[in-house]
C-alpha cells in the first residue's frame, strides 16, 4: 500500500480532531457569546438538530453520539430555553420529534458565525492553498466519490 504513511498519518490527525477536549476547545472558542441554556451539553443536540432535521430523541443521540437519557435532558434544557420544541411524529404517532423553533435556529446561526469567525482566525496564516485542501479532503473522505 504505496500510501499506508500518509493514511497512517490521516488515522491520527482525526483521532486528535476527534479527541474530547479538541472538540470543547472549538466550543469554549463560540460558547461564551451563546444564549442561556447552551453550553457544552446541549450544543451537540441544537447543533445536530439545525444538521439534521427533527429528529426523534433516540435517533439524534445516535447519529450526534450521545446517549438517550442525555439527548433528553439537554432538549428538556433547550426547550426550557425555548431553542426546540417536541411535537409528534407523523410517521409514527407515539414518537415524539425535536425540532429548532425560531429562536433555536437563530441561536445556530449566531453560532456558526462565531466558529466561521474562531476558524478564520486560526487559518489566516496558513500557506496559500492547505485550507482549500483540507477542505477537500475532508470532503472526499465523508463523502467519497461514487462509481
Amino acid at each position: 500500500m504505496a500510501n499506508a504513511g500518509l493514511a497512517r498519518e490521516l488515522e491520527q490527525a482525526l483521532g486528535q480532531l476527534l479527541l474530547r477536549r479538541n472538540r470543547s476547545a472549538l466550543y469554549d472558542a463560540i460558547l461564551d457569546s451563546a444564549p442561556p441554556g447552551v453550553d457544552r451539553q446541549t450544543y451537540s443536540v441544537l447543533s445536530g438538530l439545525a444538521r439534521l432535521g427533527p429528529r426523534s430523541a433516540a435517533r439524534l443521540a445516535d447519529e450526534v453520539g450521545i446517549d438517550r437519557s442525555g439527548a433528553s435532558r439537554y432538549a428538556d434544557r433547550l426547550e426550557a430555553a425555548g431553542l426546540l420544541e417536541r411535537g409528534s411524529d407523523p410517521s409514527d404517532g407515539r414518537a415524539t420529534l425535536l425540532a429548532l423553533t425560531p429562536k433555536g435556529r437563530a441561536a445556530v446561526a449566531e453560532l456558526r458565525n462565531a466558529l466561521t469567525r474562531h476558524l478564520a482566525g486560526r487559518i489566516a496564516d496558513w500557506p496559500d492553498g492547505q485550507a482549500r485542501a483540507l477542505i477537500d479532503g475532508i470532503r472526499l473522505l465523508v463523502d467519497p466519490p461514487r462509481d
